[in-house]
């Protein structure tokens, strides 16, 4: 009887609710960034819609809420020793806090190595050429900028 009571709560439990921001870095910005995708597949699964975008070598996107905005960008090539990928989240619900704990496990997880020295409130974290930084500024979104410079990259 009290297995049957348990069974009916996790099926009547609500899911938690998805962490967006984190979708965003390792479904996203993560493989953009690296290059191991550029196509957007996770961001119509994660329902962005595609907005004008300022320059030629930039996509951008949001959210259907509007609650994100991302910002794609592809700058130079291997060929000239000189590539530079972007992504910019700019996360409008949740602020600083929301972010961080957002960010934070996935640079656990994913083995990436904390600047020391950083004010608390402008953490950035490294790995192979990837760096990920996350600040807001007052009234302003938290933004998570996930960069990868391939002259910071060893062997690329």
């Amino acid at each position: 009887m009290l297995a049957l009571v348990l069974a009916a709560t996790l099926f009547t439990a609500p899911a938690p609710p998805t962490d967006m921001t984190r979708s965003i870095l390792t479904d996203v910005c993560l493989p953009y960034v690296t290059g191991e995708t550029s196509d957007t597949a996770a961001l119509e699964f994660l329902g962005f819609i595609e907005t004008p975008a300022p320059e030629a070598d930039t996509r951008t996107f949001q959210s259907e809420d509007q609650a994100h905005l991302l910002r794609l960008t592809t700058e130079g090539s291997v060929a000239d020793g000189n590539l530079n990928r972007v992504c910019v989240i700019q996360a409008r619900r949740g602020g600083f806090d929301g972010a961080k704990a957002s960010v934070l496990p996935v640079m656990r997880q994913q083995g990436f190595t904390p600047e020391t020295g950083l004010p608390a409130d402008r953490p950035i974290w490294t790995k192979g050429g990837v760096t990920v930084s996350l600040r807001q500024n007052p009234g302003a979104a938290a933004l998570v900028r996930v960069t990868f410079s391939s002259l910071d990259a060893e062997g690329y």
